[in-house]
């Protein structure tokens, strides 16, 4: 058995689509938590690149042959060099991970010449907005955290959470305790009071669930991912099919089905209510997790078989239980 079957239970056979050839996958935001995950557990099935902004955020066990540099999403260049580097490398599947660059490759899907394992436009710009998530959320008649603009703040009471509208990473997000403390969290982070909402502080159980749907906006997998320990991002997790959080994302997605892999960030709180309070329409970070617990998520998105199981609602099952302990690697470099 090699390291991949024994590390992540991944009951499939190494080869491709076609035949014997692997598909080519280019990863961006490369130099995230999960890449090392995703070359070691994709690597014997596809041929994994990695593409980042940041040359020096390459994880050590990435090839150079594999790692890329790419510009920054805001630089006028950045759609026709990620283009030529896919054309290059005769790329299968494009897999952005970084939320400045989900428009601009959306909106440039076509020019690609390759897959994009991305949500529709319109999914991305009404996502990448907390507060219009949350307001279409609210359309829907799905549960959701009373949320406001900051400026209009009015009926959530304190403590409450203040985070930017846009933005990633819990970056600029804090739990504020009065008036004062939001005040002076907004004096701390430099930015106009239109930036941010203001948010029900929610009690309960984090979880972190990757949606992984076919070309067709299908929906083929929900995992569950229970969070122990969170700083950014998700340092401490667990698999967990918890039924309530199941059904609750499955709803979310009948709303609005689309194509791709998506995640959803979510408290189960005391009550047993499922009340998502962030959609973001990439991949996360724990998408590894989930590929780990048995969910190619590639796989999905291109139709191919694999031999999966499917539980009696049509959805993968997957490993339960199966825990994430990220460490650090300290890497000296003349």
């Amino acid at each position: 058995m090699s390291e991949v079957e024994k590390n992540a239970g991944l009951a499939v056979a190494v080869k491709g689509y076609e035949g014997n050839t692997r598909k080519r996958l280019l990863f961006t935001g490369g130099g995230g938590a999960g890449s090392e995950a995703l070359a070691r557990l994709l690597g014997e099935r596809y041929e994994v690149h990695f593409a980042d902004a940041d040359n020096d955020a390459k994880p050590c066990s990435i090839s150079s042959a594999r790692w890329h540099r790419i510009p920054f999403a805001s630089a006028p260049t950045f759609i026709e060099e990620l283009r030529r580097l896919c054309l290059d490398h005769e790329v299968d599947v494009l897999i952005p991970g970084v939320d400045e660059e989900l428009l601009p490759i959306a909106l440039g899907r076509d020019r690609m010449a390759c897959e994009v394992l991305l949500p529709s436009v319109m999914f991305i710009s009404t996502h990448i907005d907390k507060l219009t998530s949350n307001s279409l959320l609210h359309s829907h008649g799905l549960p959701a955290p009373q949320t406001e603009p900051l400026r209009e703040h009015r009926n959530i009471p304190f403590p409450c959470i203040v985070k930017p509208r846009q933005g990633r990473g819990s970056r600029g997000v804090a739990i504020v305790n009065s008036k004062q403390e939001l005040q002076a969290h907004l004096v701390l982070s430099r930015r106009p009071p239109d930036e941010f909402i203001v948010q029900e502080l929610l009690q309960g159980q984090e979880y972190t669930v990757m949606m992984a749907a076919d070309r067709t906006g299908r929906l083929r997998a929900v995992v569950p991912v229970k969070v122990g320990i969170k700083r950014g991002i998700t340092l401490r997790a667990e698999t967990d099919s918890d039924e309530a959080v199941i059904a609750a994302c499955g709803a979310i997605h009948a709303a609005d089905p689309v194509p791709g892999c998506y995640n959803i960030q979510l408290v189960k709180t005391e009550a047993g209510e499922v009340k998502p309070f962030e959609i973001n329409p990439r991949i996360s970070t724990t998408a590894c997790l989930a590929l780990a617990a048995g969910v190619d998520f590639v796989d999905i998105y291109c139709g191919g078989k694999g031999g999966e199981k499917y539980a009696e609602g049509g959805l993968l099952t997957f490993r339960e239980g199966l825990g994430l302990r990220r460490s650090w690697h300290n890497e000296f470099v003349e």
